[in-house]
């Protein structure tokens, strides 16, 4: 793209098929409250489980930009018993490729993403520490060791179908898109509010077990902390070598004013909403 004009497959490749290879990190899993993951939930999805899962991996590989770190916090959800899929309520990313990688997914798949301070991870032979620090404060503070997990038979239940190495895995994650225009006032509305599914192939080529601990904090933007852990269930160190988002299905369309007060605070911070949140010293 050498031109502010570019050619007719530059726009037809755009975001074309997006691939995070080379993925290290960390999965880890906690039990929740159940009515708080409940609230959070939007209509049609219903919880399978109290259970929040999450990762800190490193993008080693992805096709629409250089290297970054992201961190998620995610439920599995129930689509009218007909699909389940990974139901994330916001993404954490950093480095080089960041940017890239939040309008790849905010912009491209109704993915929940924003830029977040700092995204680190760390291992030393056997454990690993992973943080997330966004407006100052210390978000997500993991810490791994590999052996067992927390709670043997809720964490197999959890990681053994992740476990699985060198082979196809096919997986759902769920989202909701939107149109957002600006209408005579000067005011955004929104309409055609979908609920849509995007399918994924992942080949995990490395899974290392063991114990979990984790602890959550709060900004008035990032609730992280209403996402409370009852119970660490387990994490792992992991590599993936290959992943593929390869097919996105419209599941339904759903009602714009019952949906959007869920959207927001995952994608945008305050300051686009109130004024008075605008107030910085550089």
């Amino acid at each position: 793209m050498a031109s502010f004009l570019v050619s007719d497959d530059d726009v037809k490749n755009f975001l074309t098929l997006p691939r995070m290879d080379d993925q290290e990190g960390l999965l880890f899993s906690y039990a929740a409250p159940e009515k708080v993951l409940k609230k959070l939930l939007p209509k049609p999805l219903k919880l399978v489980a109290p259970v929040v899962c999450g990762y800190v991996v490193q993008m080693g590989k992805p096709s629409f930009g250089p290297t970054y770190m992201e961190a998620v916090l995610y439920v599995l959800a129930n689509f009218n018993d007909k699909m389940i899929g990974a139901y994330p309520f916001t993404l954490m990313l950093d480095g080089p490729g960041a940017e890239a990688a939040v309008i790849a997914g905010r912009e491209g798949a109704g993915i929940p993403k924003k830029i977040a301070d700092s995204v680190q991870i760390r291992r030393n032979d056997n454990s690993a520490t992973a943080k997330v620090v966004r407006h100052g404060e210390t978000l997500l503070d993991l810490h791994w060791e590999k052996g067992e997990y927390n709670d043997e038979k809720l964490g197999h239940q959890v990681f053994d179908p992740q476990s699985v190495l060198n082979s196809q895995a096919e997986t759902a994650s769920m989202f909701y898109t939107w149109d957002m225009d600006q209408v005579e006032d000067g005011s955004n509305v929104f309409s055609n509010v979908k609920l849509v599914a995007t399918q994924s192939t992942t080949v995990t080529d490395s899974f290392e077990a063991g114990k979990l601990d984790i602890k959550l904090g709060s900004t008035d933007d990032d609730p992280f902390g209403e996402l409370a852990v009852l119970k660490p269930l387990g994490a792992a160190w992991v590599h993936i070598d290959t992943s593929v988002m390869h097919n996105t299905i419209k599941l339904a369309d759903v009602d714009a004013k019952e949906t959007m007060p869920y959207m927001i605070t995952g994608r945008y911070d305050r300051g686009m909403i109130n004024p008075k949140a605008n107030t910085f010293i550089i």
